[in-house]
């Protein structure tokens, strides 16, 4: 007789060292890949697009404050989900569960569609077969990570290590061996008049590049220690990766300056041929491969365990739950790869991705007000780690996600109208869900 698949047993085997790696691994995408080039173009100014990098990390922390209090206070698998749904009930819930999962879809899509393009640089006869390179990447993560934790965990820590490795190197290698471009120094950064939309538009992308800091933290419930791990890994993965984005930048700047670097898609290939040739153009690719594919694995990680807490709050069939021996909730992961594959093949995700800085936009303002509801809400709630200068620093967060929103939702009303759409769908299935549960038996 065939045994039932085990529903919500979650394998604790993760600790700061997957944590850290997961989170430098969402972050660490195509976003620091294409934007430095789209930045540049539209801001014109080295101090302005290194201030603008260091500002995405001072954003990026503050709401690491707070995570961390709320990772280590509610420990369970689905992150930002679970601290939306427990402080504003299923409407709130479905309203950041769909857009943290529909965000990590098109960021999966995505990164393997990247992939794809890189891979036809090395090999042109791939560059005909882009979907068909796109489908089969996700397959391999996907087939990694359906086995067991442990293979998705073993992924992600050597693809980040290596990414991280290789972007200071190259960093490094473009301030040391590279003369300082005539038209931009370090020594004489001055500001342009830049149009409120350009500025708006730069940071948008800079938020987009850093979203993926609180991966850690929809791992909780697989932590060996949560109450330690995650806030170091949350704390220790943002400050590497702001590190590497802002020496990346200054590297760029220093070697080929703001018009040089506007010049190309990928200045990053410019810089290396200069400095090495076709090997390191070769090696470049390469490593960009590596790049994605860890933010491709970040993704397919995350978005099964949203759909696992969704389940588990009866938002989503109970089969979502079912886990394998290897802590794997497979289930989610065959409903995630059918729709991240249907992007990919169908260039779907281009509109999906377009969205997501106003979906995250939603989320995150939400989840920095969960802070407070929780706080007035359940003040015995076991807090291991406590937010700091509360609440001056959280009221920051909210008040700064809050005008960004608006900001965006200026410069983007297409983003703005999808986002209003999804919450108001979000309304009508959340009742539904009620009813649901009062009618089921206990």
């Amino acid at each position: 007789m065939t045994k039932s698949p085990s529903r919500g047993h979650l394998l604790r085997l993760l600790g700061v060292s997957f944590g850290v790696a997961v989170g430098v691994g969402e972050m660490i995408g195509s976003g620091i890949l294409r934007s430095p080039s789209v930045i540049a173009a539209s801001l014109h100014d080295s101090g302005a697009i290194l201030a603008l990098w260091s500002l995405g990390a001072v954003h990026a922390f503050l709401g690491a404050n707070i995570m961390a209090e709320l990772g280590t206070a509610v420990p369970r698998a689905g992150g930002a989900y679970v601290y939306a749904h427990r402080a504003y009930g299923d409407v709130g819930g479905l309203v950041v569960g769909w857009s943290i999962f529909a965000s990590h879809l098109a960021g999966i899509a995505a990164a393997s569609v990247v992939f794809a393009d890189f891979l036809g640089l090395l090999w042109p006869p791939a560059a005909a077969h882009t979907a068909a390179v796109a489908i089969g990447v996700q397959l391999l993560l996907y087939s990694a990570n359906a086995i067991g934790v442990r293979e998705g965990r073993a992924m992600q820590e050597a693809t980040s290590l290596v990414k991280a490795l290789l972007l200071i190197a190259f960093a490094v290698a473009a301030l040391w061996l590279m003369p300082a471009n005539s038209s931009q120094t370090f020594a004489h950064f001055h500001l342009v008049p830049v149009g409120f939309v350009a500025f708006i538009g730069a940071y948008q992308l800079i938020k987009g590049a850093y979203s993926g800091w609180d991966a850690s933290v929809y791992f909780a419930e697989e932590n060996v220690t949560p109450t330690k791990s995650i806030p170091r890994a949350l704390f220790f993965g943002l400050a590497l990766t702001a590190a590497i984005y802002v020496l990346v930048n200054a590297a760029l700047l220093h070697a080929l300056g703001t018009d040089g670097t506007a010049s190309s898609g990928l200045p990053f290939a410019i810089v290396l041929d200069r400095v090495g040739g076709t090997l390191a153009s070769t090696l470049f690719v390469i490593g960009a491969m590596i790049t994605v594919t860890s933010c491709a694995n970040a993704n397919i990680m995350i978005a099964p365990r949203v759909l696992f807490a969704l389940s588990r709050d009866r938002l989503l069939p109970v089969s979502l739950q079912a886990v394998n021996e290897g802590g794997s909730p497979y289930f989610g992961f065959m409903l995630t790869a059918s729709i991240s594959i249907a992007l990919a093949a169908t260039g779907a995700f281009s509109l999906v991705f377009g969205l997501i800085g106003i979906l995250t936009s939603v989320s995150g303002l939400l989840v920095g007000i969960s802070f407070f509801v929780l706080r007035r809400r359940e003040p015995d709630l076991p807090r291991p780690f406590r937010a700091l200068l509360v609440p001056w620093l959280p009221a920051l967060l909210v008040g700064i996600d809050g005008t960004l929103l608006v900001l965006f939702a200026v410069t983007d009303r297409r983003g703005a109208v999808f986002a209003a759409a999804l919450c108001l769908l979000c309304v009508p299935l959340g009742l539904m869900a009620q009813r649901a549960r009062m009618r089921a038996p206990a």
